[in-house]
């Protein structure tokens, strides 16, 4: 039984070399492989093959196999893939669906990194369906369906021949990001009314892709009016990692949706900038940071970089280093943090107006702190009171009835590493919510934390992967 995911599914690196083919082989549970030992009595194993996924590494087993899977609290039957070198197993992969039957399993390069990835055909309850998962050389997967990523394109490209054959055609035709690519640029050419129209049905394309033109995951976007002309622009974000998230910029015009331009958003942020035309970027990796303006003119985007530094100091009295970020209102004292949101979430869209409309203010006169108690939220820390915690991800615990410290102890800082304690109104309620950071000494990876009391309650919404 398995209670948690053991593969982190988003990370994807790029690597080359050359490959083998695949050999299918028999099941046998009698096998003297080790590895074997790790079935329990839930499992049920569907099929097993060798291949030589990356180039020079030596073969592998993949064995599919069915087992019971719990997610909060509730018990499913997933089919899951582990990938098993010299008697240990590398990686599971969860594919979040039940294959009643696996019809065909064969390994080969369908992403273009000349590296191997796995691809499955088989039978879940009354209907036939494809699995893909790309590898990389340190045996860290992306998995998707076809009906989520360029779903379309593929099944009426299968038809009724679900043959690896046929998908072989396919892929190695097309390739994933290919795929993407088509579907993209023909959403593209839809003419619409109205933006709110054009980028709800562009972003519904997005999500069954799945995949940009490059094959990375994603999809998150953002909305908003950069050069201040009533039309907001839609900004969507893709990337497996730091090192290789970017995001492309749409605008409608000429009643179409039109891609602007890409931006690289590894390490940063974007911010609003409300005193005019631009939309604000802040950037900061190993020991650098960067405030950059993005412009739009002539539906074409222009750079300009507002502060440029180090976010590493020397303490004059000790000598020791320490860090310390620019925080954004030193640069632009009106800019406030974007929020993205999911694909299918398109209520920022169908209300942009009345969310744009609000913009915080600098009068703090007419906001209260819970209970009219301006120490409320340093006192659930000195206090140590009880909370309730909740990661915006969907995988992370949620802990209920829990002291603060235990909290951050759960989360794996303590209340020495807060920092940048500041105070907001994020629900409209007029009063505070209080956002702060915990960071450890040396190190860039942050987790930004919120309280809000709601109802006799109180909250702390935490984002495990904040930089």
């Amino acid at each position: 039984m398995r209670i948690n995911i053991i593969l982190p599914l988003t990370i994807l690196i790029l690597l080359t070399g050359c490959g083998a083919s695949a050999e299918k082989a028999p099941i046998n549970p009698e096998s003297e492989d080790k590895s074997s030992e790790a079935y329990s009595d839930s499992k049920t194993k569907l099929i097993e093959i060798e291949s030589e996924l990356v180039p020079e590494q030596g073969l592998v087993q993949i064995c599919a196999y069915n087992d019971d899977f719990i997610d909060q609290g509730i018990e499913t039957q997933y089919t899951f893939i582990d990938i098993i070198k010299d008697n240990e197993t590398k990686a599971t992969i969860n594919t979040h669906h039940h294959f009643s039957e696996i019809t065909d399993i064969d390994c080969f390069d369908y992403s273009n990194d000349e590296e191997k990835d796995i691809a499955v055909i088989g039978k879940s309850d009354s209907y036939t369906t494809v699995f893909l998962c790309e590898t990389d050389s340190d045996y860290y997967y992306t998995d998707f369906y076809p009906q989520q990523f360029c779903g379309d394109f593929i099944q009426e490209s299968l038809g009724d021949d679900f043959s690896m054959s046929k998908l072989k055609s396919i892929l190695s035709e097309e390739g994933v990001g290919s795929l993407a690519k088509i579907l993209i640029s023909d959403a593209e050419k839809v003419t619409y009314s109205d933006y709110k129209s054009a980028y709800i049905n562009f972003l519904k394309v997005l999500d069954k892709c799945g995949v940009d033109e490059y094959g990375c995951s994603g999809g998150s976007y953002y909305i908003y009016d950069i050069d201040k002309d009533s039309t907001p622009e839609l900004i969507v974000h893709y990337g497996g990692c730091e090192a290789i998230f970017h995001a492309f910029v749409f605008t409608y015009t000429d009643n179409k949706v039109k891609c602007i331009d890409e931006i690289s958003t590894g390490h940063s942020e974007l911010y609003a900038y409300p005193s005019g035309n631009g939309i604000l970027q802040y950037w900061a990796h190993m020991g650098g940071e960067e405030f950059r303006l993005f412009s739009l003119n002539d539906n074409m985007l222009i750079t300009k970089v507002l502060y440029s530094g180090s976010t590493i100091h020397e303490d004059p009295e000790t000598g020791e280093y320490d860090i310390n970020f620019t925080p954004v209102r030193n640069v632009v004292p009106d800019a406030y943090f974007l929020t993205s949101f999911a694909p299918d979430n398109v209520i920022p869209i169908e209300k942009y107006e009345i969310i744009s409309a609000y913009v915080p203010s600098q009068d703090n006169a007419k906001y209260t702190f819970p209970n009219n108690n301006p120490k409320f939220y340093s006192e659930i820390m000195e206090k140590d009171n009880i909370l309730n915690a909740v990661s915006r991800y969907r995988n992370d615990p949620i802990y209920k009835d829990i002291h603060f410290s235990d909290f951050l102890k759960k989360i794996e800082h303590s209340q020495s590493e807060i920092q940048d304690i500041t105070y907001a109104d994020l629900n409209l309620d007029n009063v505070y919510e209080c956002i702060f950071y915990v960071l450890k000494k040396d190190s860039e990876d942050s987790i930004r934390i919120i309280l809000s009391k709601q109802g006799e309650k109180i909250y702390a919404y935490y984002d495990s992967s904040y930089m």
